[in-house]
């Protein structure tokens, strides 16, 4: 018999390795994944993780096969060159090798690894695109799943790893808009119910893969090291053999809106040549051995005031949906994860202290997130030479500078964002989150994952 069920919804990356995580730490928790899709493909782009991410998945003991599959293989170091490339004779302003640890993979990869270490993928039910949910109240409290297919499902507690566009996000937010506005609080409920929905950041990103055999590196770096040419980045995934490309372009008036038309099309290398008309010669290549680009608008989840509500909380993307400007979005979701996988695994929680345990990965989860995404739009950015505080100050005459020292100022902030990831470590924020937990749930005796 359980002691109580879990009900995933999304079997992405974030639900997957969720999933995961109670598997490891709450084997006496019943979970089912409940997906749209009517199958788990393993097509995607790349991504890239940071020592913190990695944290995760060796506490989870999947670092070793993870690194089997990285883009730079077990090698932890890039260099990361950074050259002005808009104009026909680029320069490089920044070319050294990190200190920082950083490891790049292909999506598809991620997903197809995962898969192979569930131990209960009966448990994953597909075509199952939540529609609505409702909570019962009381201590023992159910919340009741509705999906579009007419069925239901019933669980102790709903955790909505669906994504940017996620539903169990706008059920909650429109559920809490709603109770703001029957109690009178009409300005909540309008900020309450502006979370349903992701808007656009102003950034959209040209993107595909690239075998790296057509490309030449005569004059510029060999492409097995990450490069960013202001805005195109590039680095390898799939052990290697693909290079990943994703060209930026920005539209800082659209900022903040809610993006019309669809967030993904294909589109004609034609299209993606004139964004780069009269670059430097390396990029025009780049962009003109692509056989096949993706127009990605980037949609962010907007700061949410809260994770959770009752017995129900998003994570990943459905959460914290961010920029990629950090190289950090799925991770920022697999430490999500791990900590509600930690503490859904304590043998205090019953279906009574639910509520209490996500109250508790709130709290530590929600600012750590939001941080890194503003993080990442900041550093969005700094990629795109484009400094406000700085260019504030000369405008008004305070600061006179070269563009040589102008693109190093930008570099040394690029690497103050940075900072969050050297001095922070996810398992000794999964420590306090346990000794707060053990500190609210009094009254019983339980048992603390020694980490």
């Amino acid at each position: 018999m359980p002691r109580f069920t879990v009900a995933i919804a999304g079997g992405g990356l974030c639900g997957l390795v969720l999933a995961l995580a109670l598997e490891k730490y709450a084997p006496d928790v019943d979970y089912q994944i409940y997906e749209a899709a009517a199958e788990l493909t393993t097509a995607g782009a790349g991504i890239g993780f940071q020592p913190r991410t990695l944290s995760v998945l060796r506490e989870l003991g999947l670092e070793q096969a993870v690194l089997k599959i990285a883009g730079n293989g077990e090698k932890d170091l890039l260099n990361i060159v950074y050259r002005k490339s808009d104009q026909k004779e680029g320069y490089t302003f920044n070319d050294s090798e990190t200190d920082e640890k950083q490891w790049t993979f292909h999506r598809g990869e991620l997903q197809k690894l995962f898969l192979g270490h569930i131990r209960h993928p009966e448990r994953i039910h597909l075509g199952k695109r939540l529609v609505s949910y409702t909570q019962s109240k009381g201590p023992n409290g159910r919340v009741t799943l509705r999906f579009h297919d007419g069925s239901t499902a019933a669980c102790d507690v709903m955790l909505g790893a669906d994504g940017v566009k996620s539903q169990v996000r706008a059920a909650m937010y429109t559920q809490l808009a709603d109770a703001a506005k029957q109690a009178g609080r009409i300005e909540e409920a309008k900020s309450l119910r502006s979370h349903i929905n992701a808007v656009f950041s102003g950034f959209s990103a040209y993107r595909g893969l690239l075998k790296r055999e057509p490309i030449s590196d005569g004059k510029t770096k060999p492409l097995n090291m990450s490069a960013i040419l202001i805005h195109i980045v590039a680095y390898p995934i799939s052990q290697g053999r693909i290079l990943n490309v994703a060209a930026i372009t920005t539209d800082r008036e659209s900022e903040g809106t809610l993006y019309e038309g669809p967030w993904t099309t294909e589109v004609s290398q034609e299209e993606v040549r004139r964004e780069y008309v009269g670059w430097e010669p390396e990029v025009e290549e780049i962009v003109q051995n692509m056989g096949n680009w993706n127009k990605w608008a980037i949609n962010v989840v907007q700061d949410l005031p809260t994770f959770a509500d009752g017995r129900v909380a998003v994570l990943g993307d459905a959460a914290h949906s961010m920029t990629p400007f950090q190289g950090a979005g799925a991770g920022q979701g697999f430490e999500d994860a791990l900590m509600l996988g930690m503490l859904l695994g304590q043998s205090l929680v019953t279906t009574a202290s639910i509520p209490a345990a996500l109250k508790i990965y709130d709290k530590y989860r929600r600012p750590v997130a939001q941080k890194v995404a503003a993080l990442s739009l900041e550093n969005g950015r700094m990629h795109s030479l484009v400094y406000p505080q700085l260019d504030a100050q000369i405008s008004a005459g305070h600061v006179s500078m070269t563009e040589p020292e102008y693109l190093a100022r930008i570099v040394e902030n690029m690497e103050r964002l940075k900072e969050w990831r050297r001095g922070t470590d996810v398992l000794q924020d999964c420590r306090s989150a346990l000794q707060l937990l053990q500190d609210t749930i009094s009254g019983e005796s339980m048992v603390i994952v020694k980490l």
